[in-house]
């Protein structure tokens, strides 16, 4: 039996054991490290990604093209102000429609 395949109360009984032999100094660690994982947004699923993708379709899909299309490009736009704030931005212009 791999960790992978156990089950829930095991997987939670194996790490109790495995963290309860660590050292103190890296006790300390371990706490720093699940605080840091319980501040981090949760993800969605991907049905509830489905379903949010569901509802802007249906949101948008009475939209004239060119309206589509300026939105489409004010959220590159958008995306890429953020990436040159991040340092990660590509070099390379876009082409437009």
């Amino acid at each position: 039996m791999t960790i992978q395949t156990l089950a829930p109360q095991d997987l939670v009984r194996k790490a109790v054991i495995e963290v309860a032999q660590l050292p103190e100094r890296d006790l300390v660690a371990v706490v720093e490290f699940v605080t840091r994982l319980k501040r981090q947004p949760r993800r969605p699923t991907v049905a509830e990604i489905q379903a949010e993708a569901e509802r802007l379709s249906a949101q948008l899909k009475n939209l004239p093209r060119q309206e589509l299309m300026k939105r489409f490009q004010d959220n590159l736009d958008a995306m890429r102000v953020d990436a040159i704030a991040k340092g990660t931005a590509l070099e390379k212009e876009l082409e437009s429609d």
